[in-house]
């Protein structure tokens, strides 16, 4: 988010919650939200479908951290925000942001949170067969009451954020003030040539982010931690056999980085994973990694990244060529 363009203040990095109250019990998604308030965070990112696809895993995650919130009475000391309009899990081709599957799914996650606002709503996929002016339409009807502080996108492209954002525009209605796909240090190898659902940072959002200074909240921002100490041993072994952890985004180029990372790591004394998060942090644009995680430790090995500084160069070097060597990284996947 763009403190600029909103009357929100978030920490730059923010905690995802897509497990909690499933494959992370209460309990744990507890100690892991105190422990992130307690680092400085003050930003939860939530969603209606996080979970679905588990076992009893319907609503988990949007209740476990609205009892969280009540717990702690921390409901002003947070910025919440959570994703509506997802496509039926057995239905992934169909839109869903007409408006009664909004309201729908935004009614579900008030009462499911305990809140009668929230200070971010996304659209957690876009309906490409829609024009945008309805959907933002149906975002500001949405919204009459004032139960919601502001717009994100959720793997939406850039071109129809820009098309939603013209549209607001001249309709004198709130537009997306942030972008949140994927992205990481290590390149990803789902492109949007690719059949998915998820969109993840390329040469064509890079730039356009560059040179809009659009906010970018990016999920995947540890590569499902490619580059945490698992690997570090690992890569100091001689990649030998799998990927301890992240093994989807192994490849040639991610083990460079990976490489590029740890003796970064060893010149700034910090771990590599807040190289990882750091090199997010220091783009020519707003950004606001999401992390995830079920231990305190690691959400606070993560929040210190934010005292890592990289220079332009510094950044450079780690990255070898910003996302530049993306295509070669998807032709060598493994």
């Amino acid at each position: 988010m763009n403190p600029f363009t909103t009357n929100l203040s978030p920490s730059r990095i923010t905690l995802g919650t897509v497990s909690f109250g499933s494959n992370i019990s209460r309990e744990e998604a507890f100690a892991a939200m105190d422990a992130y308030l307690e680092a400085g965070g003050n930003v939860l990112d939530t969603a209606h479908v996080y979970s679905s696809w588990e076992s009893n895993g319907v609503g988990a995650s949007e209740r476990t951290v609205g009892e969280w919130i009540r717990s702690r009475n921390a409901r002003d000391r947070i910025i919440l925000g959570t994703k509506g309009g997802h496509p039926d899990l057995g239905a992934m081709d169909c839109g869903r942001c007409g408006m009664d599957d909004l309201r729908q799914d935004f009614a579900q996650s008030l009462e499911r949170l305990q809140v009668e606002r929230v200070d971010i709503y996304w659209l957690h996929r876009d309906h490409p067969g829609m024009p945008v002016a309805a959907i933002m339409d149906n975002l500001a009807e949405l919204n009459r009451c004032n139960r919601i502080g502001c717009f994100g996108a959720s793997n939406w492209m850039p071109a129809r954020i820009e098309a939603a954002n013209a549209y607001a525009q001249q309709a004198g209605i709130q537009g997306f003030v942030t972008n949140q796909p994927g992205w990481s240090l290590a390149a990803h190898a789902t492109h949007w040539a690719d059949v998915s659902p998820m969109l993840y940072v390329d040469d064509a959002t890079l730039d356009w982010h560059t040179r809009t200074g659009f906010p970018l909240a990016s999920y995947s921002s540890q590569a499902g931690g490619y580059f945490g100490e698992a690997n570090v041993q690992w890569a100091r072994q001689g990649f030998a056999g799998p990927a301890p952890r992240g093994a989807s985004y192994d490849s040639p180029a991610n083990r460079e980085r990976l490489q590029r990372a740890m003796k970064m790591a060893a010149q700034k004394v910090c771990t590599v994973n807040q190289v990882a998060l750091a090199w997010l942090l220091h783009q020519p644009f707003p950004t606001f990694p999401i992390i995830g995680s079920r231990s305190p430790d690691h959400i606070r090995e993560s929040m210190g990244a934010l005292q890592v500084q990289l220079d332009p160069e510094e950044s450079r070097r780690v990255c070898a060529a910003g996302t530049r060597d993306r295509r070669q990284a998807r032709s060598e996947w493994r």
